[in-house]
C-alpha cells in the first residue's frame, strides 16, 4: 500500500512539475522574446530540442529505426502541424499578448482536437460535444474581441495567432494518433523535432540574419537555455514518464492547473492583470471542454 500510494505521488508530483515548467515558459519566455524576436527565439529553441534529444535519446538501437508504415511525407506534414507552425504561432502570438490569456487559450486545443476527430470520422457527434465545442470557440473569440475592445492591435494579432496555433496543434493530435501505433512515443517525438528544424529555418531565416545578437543580454541567453532544457526537453521526457503509470485522461486534467500558475506567475513577474472579459471567456471555455470532454474518451497523447 505505502509503495503504490508512494509511486500515485510521484505521479501527481511528476504532472505537477510539467503543469509548472509549462506555466513558467509562458514568462521566461517574454522575457527573452524582448531581446530576441520570437521567429528566431523559436527556431533556436527547436534546433536547441533536437540537438538534446537527438544526444540523449538515440540509445534505442534498431528499434528507433523509422519503420516503413510511415511514410516520411507524413511525418513532414505532422512536424509542420505540431512544431514549426505551432511554435511560430505560439510564441508570436505570446510575444503580442498576456501570457495569462494565451495559457488560457491553450486549454481549447483538447476540445478543437475533438473537432477535428469529428470531422475525420473518427470521433461521433453527440450535442454534449458539438456544445462544449461551441462554448470553447466563443470564450477563444471573446478573448480576442476583449483585446479589439481594448483598442490593442497587438494583443488582438497576438490572441489571434495563439488560436491558430491550438488549431493547428489539435490537427497535429488527431493525426499523429495513427502514426503512434507504429512508432514510439519518444523515437516520434525525436524525429519530429529534427524534421522541424530544418523545416522552420526558411521562415526563421530573415529574424535569424537580421537579429542584433551581440546586443542580446546574457540574462536573455540564459532564460533560452531554460527554455530549452526545462520547459521543452524536461517536461516531455516528465510527461512521458508520467504517461507509462497514469491513464491519459489524468494527464490532460494537468493541462488545466497551466492557467491557475501562468495567471499567478504573470502578475508576479510580469505585472499583468486580469480583465473581466478575460474571466469571462476563461469561465467559457472551462465549460466548453468540460462539456465536450465529458463523453470523450481519452485525448489524443
Amino acid at each position: 500500500m505505502r509503495n503504490r500510494l508512494s509511486g500515485a505521488a510521484q505521479v501527481h508530483a511528476a504532472l505537477f512539475a510539467v503543469a509548472l515548467l509549462f506555466s513558467a515558459n509562458y514568462i521566461i519566455s517574454k522575457i527573452a522574446m524582448r531581446s530576441i524576436d520570437p521567429f528566431a527565439f523559436a527556431w533556436i529553441r527547436i534546433a536547441g530540442s533536437a540537438l538534446l534529444m537527438n544526444a540523449f535519446l538515440v540509445r534505442r538501437g534498431a528499434s528507433d529505426r523509422r519503420p516503413p508504415e510511415v511514410p516520411r511525407r507524413q511525418l513532414v506534414m505532422l512536424a509542420f502541424l505540431g512544431v514549426v507552425f505551432n511554435q511560430l504561432l505560439f510564441l508570436g502570438g505570446l510575444a503580442l499578448t498576456e501570457a495569462h490569456a494565451a495559457a488560457i487559450l491553450i486549454t481549447t486545443i483538447p476540445v478543437f482536437a475533438l473537432g477535428a476527430a469529428i470531422v475525420r470520422g473518427s470521433e461521433r457527434p453527440n450535442a454534449a460535444r458539438v456544445g462544449g465545442i461551441a462554448l470553447a470557440a466563443a470564450g477563444a473569440l471573446l478573448i480576442v474581441g476583449g483585446h479589439g475592445f481594448a483598442s490593442n492591435p497587438q494583443s488582438t494579432l497576438g490572441a489571434v495567432m495563439i488560436v491558430v496555433n491550438c488549431l493547428s496543434y489539435a490537427l497535429y493530435l488527431v493525426l499523429s494518433k495513427p502514426v503512434l501505433e507504429h512508432l514510439p512515443a519518444r523515437s516520434f517525438v525525436r524525429r519530429l523535432f529534427t524534421i522541424g528544424t530544418l523545416l522552420m529555418l526558411p521562415f526563421a531565416a530573415p529574424a535569424l540574419l537580421r537579429q542584433s545578437w551581440r546586443e542580446v543580454p546574457l540574462s536573455a541567453w540564459v532564460a533560452l537555455a531554460i527554455v530549452i532544457v526545462g520547459p521543452t526537453v524536461g517536461a516531455y521526457l516528465l510527461n512521458v514518464w508520467a504517461l507509462a503509470r497514469a491513464e491519459s485522461s489524468l494527464v490532460a486534467t494537468y493541462t488545466y492547473v497551466q492557467p491557475v500558475l501562468a495567471t499567478i506567475l504573470a502578475a508576479m513577474f510580469l505585472g499583468e492583470h486580469l480583465r473581466p472579459v478575460i474571466i469571462v471567456a476563461a469561465i467559457t471555455i472551462f465549460a466548453g471542454v468540460w462539456l465536450a470532454g465529458r463523453s470523450s474518451g481519452p485525448i489524443p497523447e
